[in-house]
């Protein structure tokens, strides 16, 4: 166990290291627009002093640099002017921060990252109410934007939002009916990653379009965000594992991280594992011994080969793109999503 509790260690470490490489490439695309976005919220006016209280409380920990670095990454790569996305990054952070702070509430998620969310520490009305006013402020700004777009340039945007929108929609109507039973079947959850991906999805693909980009350039960075989102969603499975209490969370409130899904099917070492994860807490020794049944099933071995077969694919298509640094980035992006699972 003590070697298994070292690797455990330095997998965590690893995974923190591979972060901080792969997020500074996104931090330098995005840092404008998050502070903008920061800066304009914050002047609304909110009566409410708990509310306004929460919303400070979101803002200092507010720090998506992923998803608008994405899109500034797909305008540049296919000639666009990143200043000129800007905006857009803007519009799009602040739907994504209303969809992650309902999110939260669905989830019942009180803790992220090691911090309190928004429904952890103001509970559930004040988070949806902030996260009405994060969609609101990103449809006005969307509509503000909207004027200095061609029509048909805007209509496309608006058309990709939408797409996002009931994807992330549907997939949380799938998850409903799969929350709570422990024995789900991996074939059931990989879809609902798969929808969950179009949130990066929509990244990349605005971000073409509003670089200019043409139809087949539109389509293979979208692509591109698709296999980068469901790859981002794997990984997060895996390293769930590694956490006694997100584990003790998904099975009260969510679903099992996929990996643990893949392992229960194992009728050899299920009852064992059930067993552990009934206990009214999980130490460190009971993780130990998941992770180690995890990482020996043979069905997650093959999910691990599924997801190198899709990075290979995510890994071609930036190999298309003309400019040297952003092909660099793109594929650093990706292969950050493989190591040390």
């Amino acid at each position: 166990m003590g070697n298994l509790k070292a690797k455990r260690v330095a997998a965590m470490q690893n995974h923190q290291k591979i972060m901080v490489r792969v997020l500074n490439i996104l931090q330098q695309k995005s840092s404008r627009a998050i502070e903008e976005a920061k800066k304009q919220i914050l002047t609304e006016k909110i009566e409410s002093k708990r509310a306004r209280e929460a919303l400070e409380y979101y803002v200092r920990n507010w720090n998506d640099t992923t998803h608008p670095g994405i899109l500034a990454l797909a305008c540049e790569a296919v000639g666009g002017n990143i200043i000129k996305s800007v905006p857009m990054q803007i519009v799009m952070l602040y739907l994504t921060a209303a969809m992650d702070l309902h999110d939260d509430v669905i989830d019942q998620s009180k803790v992220k990252n090691g911090k309190p969310t928004v429904f952890g520490k103001y509970g559930k009305d004040i988070a949806l109410l902030l996260g009405n006013a994060m969609m609101i402020k990103g449809f006005t700004l969307l509509y503000d934007y909207s004027k200095k777009l061609e029509p048909e340039t805007f209509e496309k945007v608006v058309r990709a939002i939408q797409t996002e929108f009931f994807d992330l929609g549907n997939a949380h109507l799938m998850e409903v009916d799969l929350k709570e039973k422990v024995e789900v079947p991996p074939n059931r959850y990989i879809p609902v990653l798969e929808k969950k991906a179009s949130s990066i999805e929509v990244y990349t693909k605005v971000g073409a379009i509003i670089g200019g980009g043409s139809p087949d350039e539109i389509e293979a960075l979208a692509r591109y965000g698709k296999i980068l989102g469901i790859l981002i969603g794997l990984r997060e499975e895996f390293i769930d594992v590694f956490e006694p209490d997100e584990l003790k969370n998904k099975m009260k409130n969510e679903i099992l991280p996929l990996p643990l899904l893949c392992t229960l099917r194992n009728p050899k070492i299920k009852n064992e594992i059930l067993r552990i994860l009934s206990k009214p807490k999980i130490s460190e020794e009971d993780a130990e011994e998941i992770v180690e049944y995890v990482y020996q099933n043979e069905e997650v071995k093959k999910l691990k080969k599924y997801m190198q077969d899709l990075a290979e694919d995510a890994l071609d298509i930036a190999s298309r793109i003309e400019e040297e640094t952003i092909t660099e980035n793109l594929v650093s992006i990706v292969n950050g999503t493989l190591e040390n699972l």
